[in-house]
């Protein structure tokens, strides 16, 4: 899996010095001229409607290594997380398909998905009931696009994330208003524990 490209979602749960401070930006700085291998674009946002969390996308060839040359500069981006944050933050590689999910970020909103599947769901299956449910998005109005794949590191193996891209939330409210939304739908919510759904207006 290690030569899989993965995207690295990382979650910040914001103090003041978030907004008050340059502290976030610094980090993206660091990472955008380090010499980590593999490292691609990268996006980031507010929760629309929990502007206190912030979500960090970045994607990479491969699973991100550190090494003895960039221990400094992770040391340093860890650094400046920590001064603006309440707690750690919460770190996620997810291979998506497809790789990169570009159209998701282009698009005003996007619209995130993060589900933990039931350990007795059979994946073969849940993997045509998602392609299932995201399919009927590209032919409605204000769909971008759509993404999806699991968590790969150990820790949220059980886990899904599905990325849709839309023109505002209101087309999303009309899309799930929708029969083929209702009539896919019902699986996906069939095959998991639970699911976090929020929109992002990311930018780079």
């Amino acid at each position: 899996m290690s030569n899989t490209p993965v995207t690295e979602i990382i979650t910040l749960t914001s103090n003041d010095a978030m907004k008050t401070t340059s502290k976030f930006q610094e980090a993206i700085t660091l990472l955008r001229h380090s010499t980590f291998d593999g490292l691609q674009r990268m996006y980031w946002g507010d929760r629309v409607q929990q502007p206190g969390i912030r979500e960090w996308f970045i994607n990479w060839d491969h699973h991100p290594q550190g090494s003895e040359s960039t221990a400094a500069t992770s040391a340093q981006i860890k650094e400046k997380l920590n001064a603006i944050v309440d707690s750690p933050p919460t770190r996620r590689l997810v291979a998506f398909n497809p790789f990169p999910p570009t159209k998701c970020f282009a698009a005003p909103f996007t619209e995130v998905i993060i589900s933990t599947v039931k350990p007795e769901t059979n994946l073969n299956e849940f993997d045509k009931i998602i392609d299932a449910s995201l399919d009927v998005c590209h032919d409605f109005k204000g769909c971008y696009g759509t993404a999806w794949g699991y968590v790969v590191d150990p820790e949220g193996a059980n886990e899904v994330v599905l990325l849709v891209g839309w023109e505002s939330p209101e087309h999303h409210i009309e899309f799930m208003k929708t029969e083929p939304a209702m009539r896919t739908t019902a699986p996906y919510v069939e095959g998991v524990e639970d699911s976090t759904v929020f929109y992002v207006q990311t930018q780079e």
